[in-house]
């Protein structure tokens, strides 16, 4: 590791092979937790590559619990978080909006590390039991065609970490791994970043990882989420190409809306607004809810395009089959 560190503050990328190396002795517990603060800031100062990136996340996918499930189609809707704008929990509430669409979803999360609700607090919150085990996982799934994949449970290699990044206190490489680490090996997703230069890194990661058909989203305002309240710029994975291109609300009939809207300060306030977006209640966070389930079910091919699906998307809230599959998701989640 003493030679990793010297590279790493010489301003040096790992290659792909060292980092593999390194992450391995992170993840093992082979070397004390000053060494992997110095070996996580030395990183965030440096700024980290995409063959690190690529390299760390194979080795955490191997590290994990993972297990088949379905029939291959299902989509997660995971970010990076670490923006420091506190919102209402976007993804997870679209994800079930998406589900009621008939997308298969395998939601990867975690509580809270830098926001006020993590998709954990949130799901707590609403009531559903998260502690599964892999059988129970499979069969909630075939019943909903929704399952949260609680981290925790699936990475336990990451103990490993916690105690480092906790006394850090600041995104670090581990950040970014989540959203390529889904134990269901999920090939299609909509993954927002916190840092626009990590657009086409977190597009080409996503690629050297066979992914299928990836969103990767970063709102112009600096949210992981496709935003409400200015453009998001978007690079899309597909068919092994990358494009880029920019969507703002204004082109699905949405007003801009400001931060204060869609600000939550605890899982109880973002809980409250989803579920009166739920019950049809037009607001700015319905609009937003629809703009990111419109992307999942884009990418879960039951639309042709991200605009038709933010349209069904509102459907789905206002005929209450989107409050009733997050309904069902915790009924079945405490009875199975």
């Amino acid at each position: 590791m003493k030679e990793y560190l010297l590279k790493i503050n010489e301003n040096n990328d790992l290659s792909f092979d060292e980092m593999k190396s390194a992450i391995q002795m992170v993840m093992t517990g082979q070397i004390d937790q000053s060494e992997i603060e110095l070996f996580l800031l030395g990183l965030n100062k440096k700024g980290i590559s995409e063959d690190e990136i690529t390299a760390a996340a194979s080795v955490m996918k191997e590290k994990s619990l993972n297990f088949d499930i379905g029939d291959g189609s299902h989509i997660d809707t995971c970010g990076t978080g670490g923006t420091g704008i506190h919102t209402f929990n976007c993804s997870t509430a679209s994800s079930f909006v998406a589900a009621a669409g008939g997308a298969k979803i395998t939601k990867h999360g975690n509580k809270a590390i830098s926001s006020k609700s993590g998709s954990a607090d949130f799901l707590i919150e609403v009531g559903a039991d998260i502690n599964h085990d892999r059988e129970k996982l499979i069969t909630i799934f075939n019943q909903i065609g929704f399952v949260f994949l609680f981290a925790p449970l699936h990475h336990q290699a990451m103990k490993h970490v916690m105690p480092a990044r906790q006394k850090i206190a600041q995104k670090t490489i581990f950040n970014l791994l989540g959203p390529h680490t889904n134990p269901c090996n999920a090939k299609r997703q909509v993954i927002g970043v916190y840092d626009m230069s990590l657009l086409k890194t977190f597009a080409q990661v996503s690629k050297n990882l066979d992914m299928e058909h990836v969103l990767i989203v970063h709102g112009d305002d600096g949210l992981d989420e496709i935003t409400i309240t200015s453009e998001t710029t978007i690079a899309e994975l597909k068919d092994h190409k990358i494009t880029e291109y920019k969507i703002s609300p204004k082109q699905f009939g949405i007003s801009l809306a400001s931060f204060e809207k869609i600000y939550a300060n605890s899982p109880q306030q973002s809980l409250m607004m989803v579920k009166e977006a739920f019950e049809g209640e037009k607001s700015a966070v319905q609009d937003m809810i629809a703009m990111n389930s419109g992307a999942a079910l884009y990418i879960a091919r039951i639309v042709e395009s991200i605009n038709d699906g933010v349209e069904l998307a509102f459907e789905l809230m206002n005929n209450g089959m989107a409050s009733n599959k997050l309904a069902e998701y915790v009924r079945v989640s405490n009875n199975i």
